[in-house]
């Protein structure tokens, strides 16, 4: 039960992390034309400097990426879901992209590790599960299958389009070569001990730890009003698949595989998550319904504060 107090007490924090970017943004610190700085921060400082430590610490392993499966299964089934779920309610093609792309991809590499260090604080092992797990499982997946749905679901019928710049992009980009160059140090192994490494770790472990925060407040200004009344079926539909669904799935394949606690738990956390920004950007980039989009992956953030305490609880009742 420590982790699920853990658990509940960060996304209280999150929440007054939250509200504290509103309380910023009127008095004018911060405002919406910042929110493309805190995304940067993010996914080309922060996140890579995290994802480098957390990865060059541990002992890296084949077996590590059997969670990493499991998530990956989990969210093609639950983009499946949302296909015949939208269909059934009578989506156009464009929307039923954004709501298949919704519904399967979620903030794993964001949101997911800062809660994981707040949940198992200082712990090596957990981090690199959910380096695994988020890189392998969610977000080389986003950029290679989220764009082929995306690109299939966006384009015209006689229109082509190539996802081949997309994965070239991704490649290239911090957050990629960061996780590379982690899990090549960790595979050859890193003098832990010697002085010149131990500062370069404290170094980038100090700029890592900024993640909750500068999530926070890029999730804080990110919100916006929702057109619940007209996307309220929508949201309901997205929610049972994404918050509820897939971390179930995710949940019941790690006790199906009997995986340790610590990798289920992780696991859980990871396929809580709302659904990803990188969702409504690839609807946007290819051709779907990107405002769609981007309301259904807001309405999975503020849902998420009671969808992921509600099933951590339940796994961890089950276990």
């Amino acid at each position: 039960m420590v982790q699920f107090y853990n658990l509940l007490q960060s996304v209280l924090i999150l929440c007054l992390l939250i509200l504290g970017t509103f309380w910023l943004k009127k008095r004018g610190i911060v405002s919406r034309e910042h929110e493309s700085i805190f995304s940067r921060l993010v996914t080309d400082f922060v996140l890579p400097c995290l994802i480098f430590v957390s990865l060059s610490r541990g002992t890296f392993s084949l077996g590590k990426m059997i969670p990493a499966g499991i998530m990956l299964m989990s969210i093609l089934l639950c983009c499946f879901l949302g296909w015949l779920i939208g269909s059934r309610l009578g989506l156009n093609r464009k929307q039923l992209g954004a709501f298949t792309l919704v519904a399967g991809f979620g903030s794993s590499s964001t949101l997911g590790y800062a809660l994981i260090s707040q949940v198992f604080p200082g712990n090596e092992n957990a981090m690199m599960d959910g380096m695994i797990i988020g890189e392998f499982g969610a977000c080389i997946p986003a950029f290679t299958i989220g764009s082929a749905i995306a690109l299939y679901f966006g384009r015209d019928e006689n229109q082509k389009a190539s996802i081949a710049p997309v994965v070239l992009n991704f490649l290239r980009s911090p957050i990629f070569l960061a996780l590379v160059a982690g899990l090549t140090c960790s595979i050859i192994g890193l003098p832990l001990k010697n002085p010149v490494v131990k500062f370069v770790h404290k170094f980038l472990t100090i700029i890592g730890n900024s993640l909750e925060l500068i999530v926070a407040i890029g999730i804080g200004l990110m919100l916006r009003a929702i057109p619940f009344r007209k996307l309220a079926v929508w949201i309901i539909a997205i929610v049972s698949i994404k918050l509820i669904a897939e971390p179930l799935l995710a949940g019941a394949g790690g006790l199906l595989l009997d995986l340790p606690k610590l990798e289920i738990s992780v696991l859980i956390i990871e396929a809580a998550m709302p659904s990803g920004a990188v969702a409504a950007v690839l609807a946007a980039r290819y051709g779907c319904d990107g405002p769609t989009a981007a309301s259904l992956t807001l309405g999975t953030y503020i849902l998420s504060l009671i969808t992921i305490p509600a099933v951590f609880w339940i796994f961890t009742i089950l276990n």
